[in-house]
């Protein structure tokens, strides 16, 4: 299982943009994305669990581009 660290947000997050990629793109339930939402945006660091490495890679991409610095982490960082 691969790992995405949502590790902070910048000027301009398009906080709906993050829920829908998250319901849409990873299949998360919208109280689960909401919550990771919540979370990021209060300064917390999010982890998502991702199983397929293209998925993850597309996902860090999308993320990035609305506004989350957010990186690839292996099971033992």
């Amino acid at each position: 299982m691969l790992k995405v660290l949502l590790d902070s947000w910048r000027e301009g997050l398009e906080k709906i943009s993050l829920t829908k990629l998250q319901v849409e793109m990873l299949g998360k339930s919208l109280t689960e994305s909401k919550m990771n939402v919540d979370s990021l945006l209060d300064d917390n660091k999010v982890i998502v669990e991702i199983d397929n490495l293209d998925l993850a890679n597309n996902f860090l991409k999308e993320a990035e581009k609305i506004g989350v610095n957010c990186k690839l982490i292996l099971d033992d960082d």
